[in-house]
């Protein structure tokens, strides 16, 4: 089993392949290629000074800023250092026996789960069923665990079930004594609206999990929140370390959250720019492109003769990055995932897509 990674490995790619950081194009990292607000920006510089003080442990103006765009109670909300210490900090809090994860998905949730020593059992997807999830067949196995992580849009295949399906798993959960994670990392870029951070009042045994660093452009800041009852986030604020986020990861979110134009122009060339490169990476090869929901495109290359590890390394030592998902539960040799880019940049790895299928 290859080691774990993930994508948007820089400094990994400068050592590995010769290349200078200016000099790469990276598709590896499912991040919003408009870059960060500008006003984020100008508040970061202006406010280097504040870097002598401690950040706010409380984090009350990000979190009345969430609560009045999310239309929940302060209390029902929970920042992280990135969405990935809450995936951490949950299994740290409810101390599962046996956790549940889709095959394939994020891996940080079984490794996450495995970490506080639970058995952790995959419910595989078919690539013949286009990676999507049989609910019916799902809810049956949700008396087996006590924790099951569900990311909707699922990384990386895509894959999104509705809000009525969401509700039928909770309510399934909820009768089995079975806690929902639902992951909605990569929501801010669908067209529909599939949410169900309203539902927490409802349900006890629901988690909703967000990144603002995706959608926003601040991954190197690591800024994610939870949404859930406010007695599990007394237990949760309880396990967490103090001042886990930094004063320009609350500050940038604070800024973000409220920059309605740009959340406006990016839902809208995102929805573009997809479309444009999925209409024509079909036509690159013999391969099977899947229809992206967000920003980021799953590509099968059972039908070709390489791999992704080949292509990987190809792409690499033109100055471009992707993500190879031999990594992934069930995914191996035969797959690869490309973020959405501007025009330029999707240009670009067609171009050499291109050329590289040409020359073999």
């Amino acid at each position: 089993m290859p080691q774990e990674k993930h994508g948007g490995n820089l400094n990994q790619a400068v050592k590995e392949y010769g290349l200078q950081q200016e000099d790469i194009i990276d598709f590896s990292a499912n991040i919003n290629f408009l870059g960060p607000p500008s006003r984020v920006m100008e508040a970061i510089k202006g406010n280097l000074d504040q870097i002598v003080n401690y950040p706010d442990p409380n984090y009350t103006e990000l979190k009345d800023g969430l609560a009045e765009q999310l239309g929940v109670k302060q209390e029902e909300i929970i920042i992280g250092n990135g969405a990935v210490e809450l995936i951490y900090l949950l299994a740290k809090v409810l101390q599962p026996r046996r956790a549940l994860v889709l095959a394939p998905t994020f891996s940080e949730y079984g490794a996450a789960a495995k970490s506080v020593g639970a058995k952790v059992e995959e419910f595989e997807l078919s690539r013949d069923d286009q990676f999507e999830i049989d609910v019916e067949r799902l809810i049956a196995r949700l008396a087996e665990v006590d924790l099951f992580f569900l990311c909707n849009p699922n990384n990386p295949t895509g894959a999104l079930i509705t809000r009525s399906e969401i509700v039928e798993i909770i309510e399934a959960g909820q009768e089995h004594d079975t806690f929902i994670m639902v992951d909605e990392a990569f929501v801010d870029f669908l067209e529909e609206e599939v949410t169900v951070i309203d539902l927490v009042d409802q349900y006890d045994n629901l988690f909703v999990l967000r990144s603002l660093t995706k959608f926003f452009a601040i991954p190197g800041l690591r800024l994610g929140y939870g949404v859930s009852n406010s007695n599990l986030l007394e237990d949760l604020e309880r396990g967490k370390d103090p001042w886990n986020c930094n004063f320009f990861a609350q500050l940038a979110g604070q800024i973000a959250i409220k920059e309605q134009k740009y959340i406006e122009t990016t839902k809208e060339v995102v929805r573009r720019e997809k479309e444009f490169l999925y209409r024509n990476l079909k036509e690159v090869a013999g391969w099977k492109v899947y229809y992206p929901t967000a920003n980021y495109i799953l590509i099968d290359l059972s039908l070709l003769s390489i791999t992704a590890s080949e292509l990987e390394v190809r792409l690499a030592q033109r100055g471009i990055l992707i993500r190879n998902c031999n990594t992934y539960t069930g995914l191996g040799e035969n797959f690869i995932r490309v973020a959405v880019r501007d025009r330029e940049d999707n240009l670009e790895l067609l171009a050499n897509l291109e050329e590289l299928f040409n020359e073999r």
